[in-house]
Parts: structure tokens; sequence; C-alpha cells
């Protein structure tokens, strides 16, 4: 039975002095408790929240609502719940002139923005909430803020500012001795060393958190054995991945979590890259079933692919497969998870290939370009805005130190004012690197590619030379990642990316174009010698000692070669060059196809 709490309009009354003791007394109780005794806390929010709508004690039913909102999205995932439970918060205590509790509404509302996508917003939040936090001196207010910024910040790509963000919360929650605090830091310094690929420190991490949460935090303990289970998984040890995964699992189900659901996906992928595939049915089923038991809507497009993958690929189902495969893209296109959109498109385009479908496989493979490119060019512009965001926040924090530096002794100010300003240009520097080169394997990005292919354009054009594109595409990657894990995965686009640049002359370019997908874009060279090119890279990496990254893997690549005299416009020489991939792909994959 649902147990949310009626939006009731406020009485006229106002409450006895009694009255309002209690129900901030409840209030105060419940929200230390709101993360840690989900139960207990819940109990006495709703509780204050009855007394103050009985007693039209404004400012009670708004911090009742905050601590209910909080909790609604961190332990059902009920995101649209919570943000109107945060939001008439908000809307209450602006009513009654409360500044009290504000800043933590913000936050509230600001992760619920973050977990639809809407990182910029989510940022502006976060910042506005821990100004209010500073200016009334709340440490633990303080250091939440920074935690949440860190999490905004890991989302959007910036693991620098990520890490930054959440050793000042683990600073200020050590001085507090908020010992849980600090084990909450831990799991997210933890993941951002994960996403970037050190599990040895995510294991470090990890394992030191566990240490404060088991026997405390079910939840926090259940996060820190889903994410040891992963690290040993990408560390190749599937044996102890497996255990991890399983006693997280189990801790997910003892408390009725939906992060069950993702920790079951994963267990499902670790039996598929054994080669049980019994097993993984079994746990990809499961996961369905549960996800649709508790309403965990967002996670059936990933499962739903991995069954159908599975189906179709090894256990020659290929009709029950290609079902899976179209309703997860049904169910991603209506969430607008574009992750699972192109995910499931790409599934889609093999799953028709293998049905001999080539033209419906072709309309597949450009939906899954044209979204993926779509995202990766939205996940590129967000990180450079949450870049910018934090850099005018920490200039002005800058100019208000040097201001009062001045006051004290002009010539110590000086001083700070030239290391400040060489900061300054270092950083300026830093980020226009960043807008130009790929994170991941220090190639150019799209965005720089784009503005590089429309200058040669105009040059080959108004000075008639030659000018030809290649797109290159690493053969079979998603089963890199799935049978080796993600850590090897980046490894290869690294190592592909170094090969490329380091095989092409300097005036070409080399740019990853999102995914495993990269372009060259050669200069006054004309179509037959970019295939020469290409099919000489593609030796080369077909050749390279793949053992060093890890024993038993192999790597190919494919590509697609066009030329400017066979276009009109830049996008439709891009165009053509993916259509030849496309080609080279279907023709049996580790080719150049050039015409």
């Amino acid at each position: 039975m649902d147990s949310s709490p009626a939006l009731a309009a406020t009485p006229a009354a106002s409450p006895s002095e009694a009255a309002r003791a209690r129900i901030d007394a409840l209030n105060d109780e419940a929200w230390p408790l709101r993360f840690t005794e989900r139960e207990r806390a819940e109990a006495l929010a709703n509780e204050a929240l009855d007394l103050a709508e009985a007693e039209g004690h404004i400012v009670g039913r708004a911090l009742a609502l905050r601590t209910l909102g909080v909790q609604r999205y961190y332990f059902r995932s009920d995101f649209e719940g919570a943000l109107e439970m945060l939001q008439r918060a908000l809307s209450l205590l602006d009513e009654a002139g409360e500044a009290g509790g504000r800043a933590d509404v913000l936050n509230g509302i600001g992760y619920v923005h973050l977990r639809r996508g809407e990182h910029a917003e989510a940022v502006r939040l976060h910042l506005e909430a821990l100004r209010l936090h500073r200016s009334i001196g709340d440490r633990a207010g303080e250091s939440s803020s920074l935690n949440l910024l860190g999490i905004a910040a890991y989302r959007g790509g910036d693991y620098g500012a990520a890490l930054e963000y959440h050793q000042a919360s683990m600073a200020l929650r050590e001085q507090a001795g908020d010992r849980a605090g600090v084990g909450h830091a831990l799991i997210n310094i933890g993941i951002v060393y994960g996403e970037m690929g050190e599990m040895e420190r995510l294991l470090e991490y990890m394992q030191e958190a566990l240490l404060i949460h088991e026997g405390h935090d079910a939840l926090a303990a259940s996060a820190c054995l889903n994410n040891i289970g992963n690290a040993y998984r990408a560390l190749g040890d599937a044996d102890r991945a497996l255990e991890y995964l399983e006693r997280a699992a189990s801790g997910f189900r003892a408390i009725g979590h939906v992060d069950e659901t993702a920790c079951l996906c994963e267990i499902g992928r670790l039996h598929e890259a054994r080669g049980d595939y019994a097993a993984a049915r079994a746990c990809y089923e499961r996961a369905l079933g549960l996800g649709q038991q508790m309403g965990a809507t967002m996670y059936a497009p990933e499962i739903l692919i991995c069954m159908g993958m599975l189906q179709m690929r090894q256990l020659d189902e290929l009709d029950s497969g290609f079902a899976h495969l179209t309703e997860a893209l049904r169910r991603a296109e209506a969430q607008e998870a574009r992750q699972y959109v192109y995910a499931a498109h790409e599934a889609l385009a093999e799953a028709y290939e293998r049905r001999g479908d080539t033209a419906r496989a072709l309309e597949h493979h450009r939906a899954f370009h044209a979204v993926w490119k779509d995202v990766f060019g939205t996940e590129t512009s967000v990180r450079i805005q949450n870049v910018r965001v934090q850099a005018e926040v920490q200039q002005s924090e800058r100019e208000a130190e040097i201001l009062r530096e001045k006051n004290e002794a002009l010539t110590r100010a000086d001083e700070e004012k030239a290391r400040l300003l060489e900061q300054l240009r270092q950083q300026a520097a830093e980020l226009e690197r960043q807008t130009r080169e790929d994170a991941l394997t220090g190639v150019f990005n799209r965005r720089h590619l784009d503005t590089l292919l429309g200058a040669e354009w105009e040059r080959a054009v108004r000075f008639g030379r030659a000018l030809t594109v290649a797109m290159l595409d690493i053969d079979h990657f998603k089963d890199v990642n799935d049978c080796f894990s993600h850590a090897v995965g980046d490894e290869v686009l690294r190592t592909v990316a170094r090969i490329l640049r380091d095989n092409t002359r300097g005036v070409d370019s080399v740019a990853r174009y999102g995914g495993e997908e990269f372009c060259l874009l050669l200069v006054e060279t004309d179509v037959e010698e970019g295939a020469r090119l290409c099919d000489r890279l593609r030796a080369r990496v077909e050749s390279h000692d793949w053992s060093g990254i890890r024993p038993g893997l192999a790597v190919t690549i494919s590509a697609g070669v066009a030329g400017s005299s066979e276009a009109e416009a830049p996008d439709a020489l891009l165009a053509a060059a993916d259509v030849r991939l496309y080609a080279a792909k279907h023709q049996g994959r580790n080719r150049v196809c050039a015409d």
C-alpha cells in the first residue's frame, strides 16, 4: 500500500506552542535518520506531517515533506513523487519566509534533476544550497552539498572535480566525527576511481567503506559489495566477483531495494562471459520479473537488451531475442533513456543482419550512430559547461581572497595575485585542451573534428585539392567489454587511437567520433591513397600484440573511405564514409571498403 502523504491545504489556525514543539521535535529526530533508519524516519516524518496539517504549522509540514521526499527517491527511486513533495516543501518554506531547511530541499530537488539527466540545473541548485549552508555555518549541510556536487560532476564526466568535491566533503565529515558520512564519501570517491579504470583503488575505498557500513547501513553496505564485485569482474577474478555480487543482491533483496534488479543483471553478464548461458538467462528473467513487480522501470531496457542479445547470439532463439530487443527500444524511447536507445538500435541492427534483412539492419545502424553521436555531443557539452560553472565560482572565491590579502599586506597580495593569475592561465589552457581532445584516448573529439572538416573542405574546394575521410570501427567491441571488462575495453580504445595517431601524417587528423568509432581526416589525399593507408592501419591493429592487455584478446577494425569528389558538403562526405563502413562490416569485418 502506498504510504505517500496527502498534500492537503494549510489550515488557517495557528499551532499551539506545545504542538509546535512536538512537531519540531519529530522533524529534528527524523531528518538525521533518513538514510540509516528508514522505517523510523518515515514514521516520525508522517507523524509530524499529520500534526502539522492539523495545527496549521507551515514550516513543520515543509520539513516533514523534506524528509519524506528525500526518502522517496533514495529508497524507492520514485523521482517524480519525490520532486512533487520537495517542490511543495520549498513552496511552503517560501510562503512562511523560512530560510531554515531550504538548502536541504534545494539539494533534494537538484538530485532529482540529476537523475533525470538535467545536469546544469542540478549543479545550479546544489551550488545555491552550498552557498546557503555556508552562509549559516551549517558544516553538515555544506558537506552534503559538496557530496552532491561531486556526484553531479561524476555523472557529467568531470572526474577531477568530482574527486575534489568528495574529498572536501569527507574532510568536513571527519572533522565532525561523522563516521557514516565518511563511509558514504569513501563510496563516492571509489566509484570515481573505478570509472577511471583504477580498480585497485576502487577496491581499497569500497573495502574501507564496507567496514564502516556493514551492520549499520544495509543499503550502503550492499552498494559497497556491488562495487567490489564489479571491480573483481574488471580485474578478471570471476569467482570473487560472483561472490560479492551475490552478497550485494541478497542485501538489496533484504531491504526491498530496486537496485537488486541491476545487480542481478551484472551477475547475468558475469555468467554469460563464463559461458554459463542457462544461469545468465535465469538471472535476466529474474531481474525482469522483479523489476516489473517493484516498478523499477528504469532498469528494464538494459535487462531486455542483455536477454535479447543472449538469445540471439548464444541460444539460437532469434525470434524471442528480436522481440526482447524491440521491447527494449520501445521502453527506452518512452523513458527518453538515450543510452539504452542507441544500445537497442545497435542490437537490432545485428538482429536484422542475422535475419538477412540488410535494409532494416542499415536503418537501425544509422539510428544507433545518430543517437550515440547526439549523446556523445551532449555529454561533452555538459562536461565543459560544468567545468565553466565551477571555474566561475572558484574565480569569485579567489577574487575575494585577493581583496582580503591586499588589506593585510600589499606585497603579499601582489604575490598571491600573480600566482592565481598563473593558475587561471593554466586552467584556461587546460579547458581549451578539453574542448578539443577526447578525455579517454587523447585524440581529437567530434566537436573539434567538425571544425577541422569545415576548414579543410573549404580549402579543398577553393584550391582544387583532394580530401578524404575514413570512418573506422572496432569490430565486436561490445564483446570485448562483456567478456573482458570495460577497463579492458577502455585500454583497447586508447591503444587503437595510439596506433592510428602514430601511423598517420602530422597534417592528418585523428578523432574519436563516438563509442568505438574513429574518423580520419586525410588532406591532399585521394580515395585510393586513403584506402591503402586504412588497410595498413587495419593490418597494424590486427597484428598488434593484444595479449599484453589481456591473454586471449584479439582486436580488428573495419573502415569505410570516401573522397570530396563524391560529395557536395562535409556532412555528405561523412555520411558516404559511414555507409561504406557499414558495407565493410556487412561483408565480414576486418576489411576496408572504398566503393
